[in-house]
């Protein structure tokens, strides 16, 4: 049987959760089956970190002058450049990681190629298509691939056909804790004995609730939690407006720590919980990291996480109220509930890749 031949095309090649899944399965993918290529539309990270036999494209994006022009004239140079990587590579199938190459769709119909449409997307997230677009998606893709059971009705309730899921998954092999350094950052970051340490990681937007942060603070005063945010911190308004009514807010102390790759782990160990403020979340990796090293969750009820969270592994609150969440925190931290590490243990080993791998490679063979 002759080799499927796919190009993944991913947005920026970095180091959100729905890039470090590709990231992960590239790594493990079976290549008596499959060989894979892999386009990013921006230059990232992820790129330095494939493995010697999956090719690497990158297409332009910081157009020359010439290609500004062409640009301007109708010839996109970004659909130039993909028809160069399809005369190259041949492959049978486009896999759009993400809404965001689905403006190729177009060219990939013209090709004659097949489309995969990866969501990791709430409807949250659908605004960044124009309706036709979104529309056409749904109907033209050969199969769409949801990343949690939630991602997976939204689709159908939209109109989407050949649907299946393939749930979000982590390379629980990567998982590394420095005992001595978490203790360094334990005195870096001042850290009381007697703190009750809730980390959150994602990057800085509305989506993953970051302005939530002030309100959070203020209605933990007198207790013991103390909060700090993992993440990119992104240079706009949103995190200019949070860091200043933190820093006129009265309340317990939050610190933002920023993007921590090589700490990332030790960080997540010292935790004593693990905090979720997303208002949508279709299935984060960072909720199966803090399973994975047997953190309680405490949540909104924004997405995958309920499906995720079994009995003993923390809560997600089916309510939209900051007070609510902070009700449930202080539980934790009272210890009127207690989470039973083991468990959470072994629900984040269900999506490790290479528990996860054989479902989408299936799927994959269906295309």
């Amino acid at each position: 049987m002759p080799k499927s031949r796919i190009l993944i095309i991913t947005p920026y090649a970095g180091r959100t959760g729905s890039e470090m899944m590709i990231g992960y399965l590239l790594q493990q993918f079976s290549r008596e089956r499959f060989d894979i290529a892999l386009c990013a539309l921006r230059d990232g990270e992820l790129l330095r970190d494939l493995p010697a036999d999956v090719p690497a494209f990158v297409a332009p994006h910081r157009f020359t002058l010439w290609q500004k022009v062409m640009n301007k004239a109708g010839k996109n140079p970004i659909l130039r450049y993909l028809r160069q990587v399809q005369k190259t590579f041949q492959a049978d199938i486009w896999y759009f990681n993400t809404l965001v190459p689905s403006f190729l769709l177009p060219l990939a119909k013209e090709l004659g190629v097949r489309i995969v449409t990866h969501f990791h997307e709430l409807p949250m997230e659908y605004v960044a298509l124009r309706r036709q677009a979104f529309a056409d998606t749904l109907q033209q893709s050969d199969l769409i691939i949801g990343c949690s059971e939630i991602v997976c009705r939204r689709i159908a309730e939209a109109g989407g056909q050949r649907i299946r899921l393939c749930h979000s998954l982590i390379d629980l092999s990567r998982i590394e804790v420095k005992e001595d350094r978490a203790a360094v950052l334990r005195r870096q970051w001042e850290i009381a004995g007697d703190e009750f340490l809730w980390i959150m990681s994602g990057q800085t937007t509305y989506r993953k609730g970051f302005d939530l942060l002030p309100e959070f603070a203020e209605r933990l005063r007198g207790s013991r939690a103390r909060i700090l945010w993992l993440g990119q911190v992104l240079d706009d308004g949103l995190v200019e407006y949070t860091l200043e009514r933190l820093r006129r807010t009265e309340g317990i102390r939050v610190d933002v720590a920023g993007a921590q790759r090589e700490d990332y782990y030790t960080y997540l160990s010292m935790a004593d919980g693990f905090l979720l403020t997303s208002r949508e979340d279709p299935f984060p990796l960072v909720m199966i990291e803090a399973a994975a090293l047997g953190k309680p969750i405490v949540s909104f009820s924004s997405g995958g996480v309920a499906e995720f969270l079994t009995e003993g592994m923390g809560a997600a609150v089916d309510s939209w109220n900051v007070r609510d969440v902070v009700a449930m925190m202080r539980q934790y931290m009272e210890q009127l509930r207690v989470s039973d590490p083991e468990k959470s243990r072994k629900r984040a080993q269900e999506f490790d890749v290479e528990r996860i791998i054989p479902r989408w490679e299936e799927i994959m063979l269906e295309v």
